[in-house]
């Protein structure tokens, strides 16, 4: 075998994993858009429903007690709405991301 044979035999296995990869990636790509269809099916079905929460936490009770009685026009839902959505948005990016699409189709402002 010429050293010009074993270079194009590399350079032909290079392109064929190279094109593995990308079919590997287009594959996660359309698995990822299956997953988010499934997903934002399954939201809504709640799109109608009304998006009122409780929670039971007496840190959370106490210190939204502590703002809304010590500082002047404190207003305890949009806090406790702004602390729910930040910490959901970090734990759950992605759900969370859909559902914000999902509620920007559906309530355009």
């Amino acid at each position: 075998m010429s050293e010009l044979d074993f270079l194009l035999k590399k350079k032909k296995k290079s392109e064929d994993e190279e094109k593995s990869a990308n079919n590997s990636e287009s594959v996660k790509k359309e698995e990822s858009l299956h997953e988010e269809e499934k997903i934002k099916n399954e939201m809504l079905k709640f799109i109608e429903r009304d998006p009122k929460i409780g929670v039971w936490s007496y840190p959370a009770f106490l210190v939204l007690q502590y703002l809304y009685h010590t500082v002047p026009g404190f207003k305890m839902s949009r806090t406790a709405k702004e602390a729910l959505e930040k910490g959901l948005k970090e734990m759950y990016p992605i759900l969370f991301d859909v559902a914000e699409k999902i509620a920007k189709e559906k309530f355009k402002e």
